[in-house]
């Protein structure tokens, strides 16, 4: 099964984790289609698209001047040493980025300190090793564990077919 990033992004809204002038860092945006849907969402608020590949930021720029959406950030740079300031976004939105990395962790630990108190880590993931995504998944538990060292509650959390994950922690 292949994801329907517009349900998940509309699932998400409905249930109040992304709100209209909301702060969201999309971490590994790729090629920016979750971002142009957050975009839409947030409306008068802002996206911060971040990428460490330069093609991923054109891509992603290029559709949302398609589209025409204008309240989008663009930042080429690692994940795991953000320029921004502690507390700074309403949601973290990590969609298919922590399988790609040895130390997930440390991307998560990041996205923790640039979320305010009371904001929303979500988190899309593969279940499994899946013939079109390299790299080795992270399982649930293996999250879910990880926010219970930190002491972070989990809000929501559901399986998307067989193939992936979705989680909400609440900061």
């Amino acid at each position: 099964m292949f994801l329907n990033p517009k349900e998940i992004i509309e699932e998400l809204s409905s249930r109040f984790y992304i709100k209209k002038g909301d702060k969201v860092a999309e971490l590994g945006c790729g090629g920016g289609y979750f971002t142009s849907l957050l975009s839409k969402k947030v409306e008068y608020g802002k996206v911060y698209a971040i990428d460490i590949l330069e093609d991923a930021i054109n891509e992603a720029k290029e559709l949302t001047e398609i589209l025409g959406l204008d309240n989008v950030v663009f930042y080429k740079g690692d994940v795991k040493k953000l320029p921004y300031e502690n507390d700074f976004f309403d949601v973290v939105f990590i969609s298919q980025l922590l399988f790609q990395n040895e130390n997930y962790e440390e991307i998560l630990d990041e996205a923790l300190r640039v979320l305010k108190n009371g904001g929303y880590l979500i988190i899309l993931e593969p279940t499994k090793k899946l013939p079109f995504l390299y790299g080795t998944p992270v399982s649930l538990e293996a999250i879910r564990a990880y926010f219970h060292v930190k002491n972070k509650k989990i809000e929501f959390q559901k399986f998307i077919g067989e193939n992936y994950y979705l989680l909400v922690v609440v900061k």
